[in-house]
C-alpha cells in the first residue's frame, strides 16, 4: 500500500510538471499607432549562439508561419549568426520582399523547485510503522528549468517594433516540438492584432 501511495505521488509529480510544459504566454504588446496592414510575408530570425538549434528554431516556425497562410523564410540561408549579420539582414529583407521580420530570443532561464508532500502517517504500530511512514510522508523535491523567450516582430523599412511578445516553457532539449508550441500559441495572437494576415 505504502509503495502504491509513493507511486501515485510520483506520477502526480510527473503529471505536474507535463502539465507545465506548454507555452504560457506572459506579458504581449503591439504598437497602437501601428496602421499598417497585416503582414503577408516574413523573415524568421532565431537569436542563438548554437547554429544548429538556430536553424531548427527558423526552419520549424517558418513551417508553422506557412502554414498559417503567410509567406516566410528562415533567415540563416542568407546570414551569418552574430552583429556583423545585419546588414545582410536589411538586404535579405529588401531583396524577399518581407513586410515583417520576426526575431525570437531566449530572455533567461530559471532554476525551480517542485516540492510535493508524502501522504501524512499517524504514527501507529511502534519504530517499525513509524520507519516505513517515515520513507513514505517523505517529501519528493525535483529540479527543473523555466525558460523565458522574447519574439518580437519589427515593421522593416521604419526598423520599429510592433509586436512583441513574452512567453515561458519548462525547458526542452526538443526544438522542434517547443518551436511549434511557441508558433502554435503566437500566431493566433498576431493574427488577433493584426499583425498577421
Amino acid at each position: 500500500m505504502k509503495t502504491l501511495r509513493t507511486i501515485l505521488v510520483v506520477m502526480g509529480l510527473a503529471l505536474a510538471i507535463a502539465g507545465c510544459a506548454s507555452v504560457s504566454v506572459t506579458n504581449q504588446w503591439h504598437d497602437p499607432a501601428y496602421r499598417g496592414p497585416p503582414a503577408t510575408n516574413f523573415v524568421v530570425v532565431g537569436i542563438a549562439r548554437n547554429e544548429t538549434t538556430r536553424r531548427v528554431f527558423e526552419d520549424t516556425f517558418v513551417a508553422q508561419l506557412r502554414a498559417a497562410g503567410v509567406q516566410a523564410q528562415p533567415a540563416y540561408t542568407q546570414i551569418e549568426a552574430g552583429e556583423n549579420g545585419k546588414v545582410k539582414l536589411t538586404d535579405l529583407v529588401r531583396a524577399s520582399g518581407a513586410d515583417a521580420v520576426l526575431t525570437t530570443r531566449v530572455q533567461r532561464v530559471q532554476q525551480k523547485l517542485n516540492v510535493s508532500p508524502g501522504y501524512a502517517y499517524g504514527g501507529y504500530g511502534g519504530f517499525y510503522g513509524w520507519y516505513g511512514g517515515a520513507w513514505a510522508s517523505a517529501p519528493i523535491v525535483s529540479q527543473y528549468e523555466v525558460v523565458t523567450l522574447e519574439t518580437d516582430v519589427w515593421e522593416p523599412k521604419s526598423g520599429t517594433l510592433i509586436w512583441a511578445a513574452t512567453t515561458e516553457r519548462v525547458a526542452s532539449p526538443d526544438i522542434p516540438t517547443v518551436t511549434t508550441q511557441l508558433a502554435q500559441a503566437l500566431i493566433p495572437r498576431m493574427r488577433a492584432d493584426h499583425i498577421l494576415r
